[in-house]
C-alpha cells in the first residue's frame, strides 16, 4: 500500500519562554465541513476594534468567487515572499503554497486574537511559532462533507472521495491551550453561535490564566 507524503510547513519558532498577550486560534476540519463559512460570518460579526483580528492567507491558485477569499501568488513568487520574510507560516498540501502573514506576530504582541484557517498537518508547527495555541475543530457528517463539496462543482465524485480520505488526522501539540470541537451538522447560525461563543471566551482569558490542556 502507498502512503502520502504528510504535507510541509515552515515558520519561525517563538522566543523560548515568552508568551504573547494575544492567542492564535486556528480553524482546522476537512473539506466541505464549512470552517470559511464560519470564518466570514465571524469576520462580519465581531467588531473590528474588539481585539480580533482575521487574516487573508495567501495561496498559490487563482481566487474563485464561490470559494474562500484568499491572496493568490504563482509558486514562484510565493517562494520568493517566503525567502524574504512575509510569512509567520507556512504549508503545503493538495498541491498548492498556503501563507500566513508575517503581520500576525504584531497583532499577538498586542494583546489581538487572531483567528485563521490551517492545516491540521501545520499544527505543530503552528505551535513552535505561536506561545498560546487554541485550535477549534469544525466537522460535519460524512454525507454532509460530500454533499457540500459537490455542490461546489469543480471535483468528481471520485476526486470528492480521495480528498475525503487522504485529510489528516488531528494531532494536538502538547502545549495547546485548548481543543474545541463544533459539530456543524444543523443550520449554519447554530455552528456560528458556537464559534463566536469559543472565539470570546479564548479572547477574554489572560496570558496567565491559560493553562495547557484545556478541551471542550
Amino acid at each position: 500500500m502507498s502512503t502520502m507524503k504528510p504535507p510541509q510547513t515552515s515558520g519561525a519558532a517563538a522566543p523560548f519562554g515568552h508568551r504573547s498577550p494575544g492567542a492564535f486560534v486556528a480553524v482546522v476540519g476537512p473539506s466541505g465541513a464549512g470552517k470559511d463559512s464560519l470564518l466570514a460570518i465571524a469576520a462580519a460579526r465581531l467588531d473590528p476594534q474588539s481585539g480580533f483580528f482575521f487574516p487573508r492567507r495567501v495561496v498559490t491558485r487563482i481566487a474563485l468567487v464561490d470559494a474562500e477569499d484568499h491572496d493568490s501568488l504563482s509558486p514562484a513568487a510565493f517562494a520568493a515572499a517566503e525567502a524574504d520574510g512575509a510569512f509567520c507560516l507556512t504549508w503545503s498540501a493538495h498541491g498548492l503554497s498556503y501563507g500566513l502573514p508575517a503581520e500576525i506576530s504584531s497583532r499577538l504582541e498586542v494583546g489581538e486574537t487572531v483567528v485563521a484557517n490551517v492545516s491540521r498537518a501545520a499544527l505543530r508547527n503552528a505551535a513552535e511559532r505561536f506561545s498560546r495555541l487554541h485550535i477549534i475543530e469544525i466537522t460535519a457528517p460524512r454525507h454532509l462533507l460530500v454533499a457540500r463539496i459537490a455542490a461546489r462543482g469543480r471535483e468528481s465524485s471520485e476526486e470528492i472521495d480521495l480528498r475525503l480520505r487522504r485529510q489528516a488526522t488531528l494531532d494536538v501539540p502538547e502545549c495547546a491551550e485548548g481543543v474545541h470541537h463544533i459539530d456543524n451538522d444543523r443550520a449554519i447560525d447554530v455552528a456560528a453561535a458556537a464559534f463566536l461563543a469559543i472565539l470570546r471566551r479564548v479572547h477574554a482569558i489572560a496570558p496567565d490564566e491559560s493553562p495547557a490542556g484545556s478541551f471542550d
